[in-house]
């Protein structure tokens, strides 16, 4: 639509004066959208709040004391999600529009405060060194429980995020400085089988038409640790082949969901996995015996990258 489209509606009778006039303020640039910058600073201040309020008790400890302090937080948490039950809408498995602006911020707070009050009992009592494992399953549990319950696509991630730990699976720059997402024997693989059976779950689900809103989200976390699973186990060395298939085989349905989604990202998933897979093979086969290649593949490949970019980065409108 360029901005001389409105009045060629109205002057065919297409529309009429009232809709013109507030077509016409939008395109001309008189009336602009700050939805998502609104909606940035929300989720911004609920993530401050939350760390300045962690900040304060630690600054405090001694004054408050640690008992008033997790009593504190627990009357907070146990009042965002007081509020948010009390104004949820009946669940169904379509897309549910908040009932207020500030529902989602309110449940997100509830969801952040409630990890504050588990990490807070667990650093300075211990009740749950025993029983971590259980104890993370269990909050895995009651976020998905929230989630759809409440259909909060925020709190779906810290669910799967919690899910994921419970296997022990954590991707983090500090993982990659220390290397400590090697120490673990063969932890890659078990990231590979948790992605394939939760991406599996989240397609069901949708062919079910359960929140197929969440679908994103799921297969956005699953890509993710699919190929960062594989990519380890490719340069682990050991059945180097396996994982090179593994990676083609992901990107190529990442490609198909890109397609479906209409996602730029995961095709950004998809050639990035499948570029790393090719060169490692490369210096392994061709390139081990012809150093010199590397230069003319490095030009190449950074051009390939560039024109990549510059031809798909707006070939997909994204839905959700």
């Amino acid at each position: 639509m360029t901005k001389e489209t409105p009045k060629e509606l109205f002057e065919k009778g297409f529309i009429t004066a009232e809709q013109f006039q507030k077509i016409d303020a939008i395109t001309s640039g008189k009336v602009v959208s700050v939805f998502y910058e609104l909606r940035t600073l929300l989720y911004l201040g609920v993530m401050l709040f939350t760390a300045g309020f962690g900040i304060l008790i630690y600054l405090n400890i001694g004054e408050l004391g640690h008992m008033l302090s997790i009593i504190a937080l627990s009357v907070l948490t146990i009042t965002c999600f007081g509020y948010a039950f009390k104004h949820a809408v009946e669940y169904t498995h379509e897309n549910v529009k908040a009932p207020n602006p500030y529902y989602d911020y309110v449940v997100l707070l509830g969801a952040l405060l409630f990890i504050t009050v588990q990490g807070y009992i667990q650093f300075q009592y211990g009740f749950l060194t025993d029983n971590l494992g259980f104890s993370t399953l269990l909050t895995a549990a009651f976020f998905f429980f929230i989630a759809y319950r409440l259909d909060h696509v925020g709190v779906l991630s810290l669910a799967i995020t919690a899910l994921a730990s419970f296997w022990s699976i954590s991707v983090s720059p500090q993982k990659w400085y220390s290397g400590n997402f090697f120490s673990d024997s063969h932890l890659y693989n078990t990231a590979i089988f948790f992605s394939t059976v939760l991406s599996s779950i989240a397609v069901a689900l949708t062919k079910r038409e359960i929140k197929t809103h969440f679908t994103f989200t799921y297969l956005n976390f699953c890509f993710l640790l699919f190929f960062v699973g594989s990519i380890l186990g490719l340069l682990e060395g050991e059945l180097w082949g396996i994982y090179l298939l593994a990676i083609y085989a992901g990107s190529v349905l990442a490609f198909y969901v890109a397609r479906w989604k209409k996602s730029f990202l995961f095709l950004l998933y998809a050639f990035v996995a499948a570029y790393i897979a090719t060169t490692y093979f490369l210096a392994r086969t061709i390139f081990a015996e012809a150093i010199e290649i590397w230069f003319l593949y490095s030009i190449a490949s950074c051009g390939g990258f560039i024109y990549f970019i510059i031809k798909y980065k707006n070939y997909f409108k994204q839905d959700d």
